[in-house]
């Protein structure tokens, strides 16, 4: 694999992720959830949560690519391993964060659980789409 192909593959599906997030978690849920919750800081500077995206995003590629054997390659690989990495990360995480925060809605835990979920799995199936599959070694000759 080239470097510069997962590069690729990681700006791209960090754009997708930071403009998914963006509408989703910046004006749908805010305006539906967390601007309701009392104890929900509305300050912190937006480059934190761009960054955020990027650094998510980098593991996953990185997860895909240690894991791609396994999971197969291209999108369908990418977005195989988003699943598992999404249930993971997600699930029971959200419910934690619901355990552990007053005013944090139990259905809000289910949303952010299911959200990304989905999430891993469309930017995973970007970075398995924007990668190259390894070519087979040649067999020896005999």
């Amino acid at each position: 694999m080239k470097n510069y192909k997962c590069l690729l593959a990681v700006i791209v599906a960090a754009i997708v992720a930071n403009v998914i997030d963006f509408v989703v978690q910046g004006m749908l849920l805010t305006n539906a959830f967390y601007s309701k919750i009392e104890g929900a800081k509305h300050d912190t500077a937006p480059k934190w949560f761009i960054f955020g995206d990027f650094a998510a995003v980098f593991v996953l590629a990185w997860v895909i690519k240690r894991t791609e054997a396994a999971f197969g390659y291209g999108a369908k690989g990418g977005a195989t391993a988003g699943l598992y990495l999404g249930v993971l990360a997600s699930f029971p995480n959200y419910h934690f964060v619901y355990l552990t925060t007053k005013d944090y809605p139990y259905s809000l835990a289910w949303i952010n659980t299911f959200y990304y979920i989905g999430w891993y799995v469309l930017i995973g199936a970007i970075i398995g789409a924007l990668r190259t599959q390894p070519t087979p070694a040649a067999a020896p000759a005999h």
